[in-house]
């Protein structure tokens, strides 16, 4: 009778209202939502047979930590495209096709920003609402976000929930978990709202409205945050690329949102309990050092590359700011104070080199992340010099890990490079350059574009939402969850095998 109560109670409205198809849709898209949610309420709490029935049926469906994780994305994605093709998401009263807010969905599921209808013009107020709602799910994960309000109004989780989070966030102790989700849920609430009060202010100075000042500001500090990069602007923030307080604030919380929050936890620890930035650990300071070379070099290249050309209407202290923003917005943002399309060539390969990399580990932002560029980097320069271990800051790297990070370059290398080639197949009239930079944003989930997104075919929407999808959840997530088999139970070992390399 509980379980089911929400559905009584909104068949009743229903049946009274009879006719109206507004409201039969709010009504609809209400139930749905509660119905997945109940996905993930405790099965003990069914007491009638057939729930008993149902869950002897559905016993042997194991789903493995990285299917929970594919099948929850593709599950809010689909929700969250029925609601985009709702007529009161749209500006203009009319439904959007389903091939477009499938992939309005999938890019704010995803964190990507890439879209093919204007955020400003083709959606209303609750379209909007609809696309940030997406996008803070997406950035805390799905099992993140469903253990938070577990925990939050108090319930106790399944054992098989705390196995697959102990799996995401990498803990290994249970008391280590519920820490790690209540810091999750503090950083994330107060970050948002210092940069929402900041942008606030910000938009405010700008001329705007009070009102319209707080939803664009909050709107643009929960983009920013969960690395996504949607705008309430047509051109991005390329208005307010001299505005030090608006692309301060973005660049601050891009950032935060791209360190990750075990990072976060650390230097929380710095300023408040006077830790030594010495004793950091080990993956704090690669992310720490990896983010910082990543950032100033990309800064550099961009004010030397550009310095005559795109940024020569602007002063040395605008050429700086704009420098150092596109630089940020690189760890898969995806905002843009000056238009794309009037770069040099050279600029824009770079900045797909920079958008590959993206941003760390348990971080909002997607990319083959630092901390593999730094394994690879110190796997490269021991191989050079002879040295038979893998060592970082007098630390030395498992062997595991340094095959790990190798496969997900490769795998992330193999699967960009056919996407283009499917995109070069599906657009034929777009050349090559804008579908690279398009597939290396979709992968990297970073929503910087060429300016070929909303002129895509069908098929090239769908084939691009997919990327978006596999760049979100990872490559190895991907494939661990469709080809991963259980392990044999058999302990036995194959004798070495020799083969030339090089």
């Amino acid at each position: 009778m509980r379980r089911y109560i929400f559905s009584m109670v909104v068949f009743v409205p229903l049946l009274i209202t009879w006719g109206d198809v507004e409201f039969a849709f709010w009504l609809a898209s209400a139930h749905l939502l509660s119905s997945i949610l109940a996905l993930y309420d405790d099965v003990n709490d069914v007491k009638v047979q057939r729930g008993r029935q149902e869950q002897n049926l559905f016993q042997g469906l194991r789903l493995r930590p990285a299917q929970m994780v594919l099948f929850s994305f593709i599950g809010v994605i689909f929700l969250g495209t029925f609601l985009l093709m709702l007529p009161v998401s749209s500006a203009d009263g009319n439904s959007i096709s389903f091939v477009d807010g499938l992939f309005m969905a999938t890019s704010a599921t995803c964190v990507t920003g890439l879209s093919t209808l204007s955020v400003q013009d083709n959606l209303s107020v609750f379209g909007q609402v609809v696309l940030l709602v997406l996008i803070q799910i997406g950035g805390l994960s799905i099992m993140t976000l469903y253990s938070s309000m577990a925990i939050l109004l108090g319930r106790s989780m399944r054992m098989k929930d705390r196995i697959i989070m102990q799996d995401l966030l990498d803990v290994s102790s249970l008391e280590e978990l519920f820490a790690m989700i209540i810091n999750i849920i503090k950083y994330t609430f107060l970050i948002e709202l210092w940069g929402g009060i900041v942008l606030t202010i910000a938009f405010t100075f700008e001329g705007f409205e009070f009102g319209k000042a707080i939803y664009y500001g909050f709107f643009h500090s929960i983009s920013a945050f969960c690395n996504a990069g949607f705008s309430l602007f047509n051109n991005s923030l390329e208005s307010y690329a001299s505005s030090p307080l608006i692309n301060g604030t973005i660049a601050i919380l891009i950032i935060l949102g791209g360190l990750g929050f075990i990072v976060l936890k650390e230097l929380a620890e710095v300023i408040t309990k006077g830790k030594k930035l010495v004793r950091l650990g080990l993956h704090s300071k690669i992310v720490l050092v990896t983010t910082i070379v990543l950032t100033v070099a990309g800064t550099l290249f961009i004010f030397f590359g550009e310095f005559l050309n795109s940024l020569d209407s602007y002063t040395l202290w605008e050429k700086m700011q704009i420098s150092f923003f596109q630089s940020v917005t690189l760890r898969t943002a995806g905002f843009n104070t000056i238009p794309l399309t009037n770069l040099h060539k050279y600029t824009i390969y770079m900045m797909t080199l920079f958008m590959f990399i993206g941003g760390s580990p348990g971080s909002t932002a997607g990319g083959v992340k630092t901390t593999t560029l730094a394994i690879l980097f110190y796997s490269i320069k021991s191989t050079l010099k002879g040295d038979k271990k893998v060592t970082v800051l007098d630390r030395k790297i498992p062997a595991p890990v340094v095959v790990r990070a190798t496969a997900l370059m490769f795998i992330s290398i193999l699967i960009t490079s056919s996407f283009i080639l499917i995109l070069m197949k599906l657009e034929p009239e777009q050349s090559f350059l804008p579908i690279f930079f398009e597939v290396i944003s979709a992968s990297g989930t970073v929503g910087l574009t060429l300016g070929i997104t909303p002129y895509l075919s069908m098929v090239g929407k769908i084939a691009v939402s997919l990327l978006m999808l596999i760049g979100r959840i990872g490559p190895l997530t991907l494939i661990l969850a469709i080809g991963q088999r259980n392990r044999d139970k058999g302990k036995f070992d194959y004798p070495d095998g020799r083969i030339m390399i090089g």
